[in-house]
């Protein structure tokens, strides 16, 4: 069993909501997580995860979709729809990029980019669960690296770095 795993399952609370602050910065998502476990593997995590992210109230959401790496961080090109979809809905523009290339991510800014307010707010915050999750797996199977100033929310980096895709 990984570390986290055994930290989430074996650990004071205060240290097992630490750990998991460092994939999402709410810290009801993190207590609520915790306050599930003994946790079996890594896919009890992410489902528990999902769900806990899902009862926030869009106020506790908006705060975590900026603590996520900008579309145009990873393709620059991208950066005027994204501006684009943000000035239209709000908020930042979330896409969790792993395994996707820049054809696959302007398909999904542009599609997500006609849907109503509140469709798009549950597609965020379904974005927001997958990024969280790829950030949970980073750190059980230590494929990451945390990037945080203070008061900020901790980005991780999936291992995926290829950047030209």
């Amino acid at each position: 069993m990984s570390s986290l795993l055994n930290l989430l399952n074996g650990a004071e609370e205060v240290d097992a909501v630490a750990a998991l602050l460092r994939c999402c910065g709410s810290g009801r998502w993190a207590r609520e997580v915790v306050a599930q476990r003994p946790f079996g593997g890594i896919g009890d995590v992410e489902e528990v995860s999902a769900a806990v992210l899902a009862t926030l109230d869009w106020a506790e959401v908006v705060p975590l979709l900026d603590g996520v790496a900008r579309v145009r961080e990873r393709w620059p090109d991208l950066g005027r729809g994204e501006l684009i979809y943000e000035q239209r809905f709000g908020h930042r523009f979330v896409l969790c990029p792993a395994g996707l290339g820049r054809a696959e991510a302007l398909a999904a800014l542009r599609h997500r980019s006609g849907h109503d307010r509140w469709t798009e707010r549950a597609v965020a915050t379904a974005e927001l669960a997958r990024v969280v999750a790829a950030r949970v797996r980073g750190l059980v199977l230590g494929g990451v690296s945390t990037v945080a100033s203070p008061g900020q929310v901790a980005i991780c980096h999936v291992a995926d770095n290829d950047h030209s895709r």
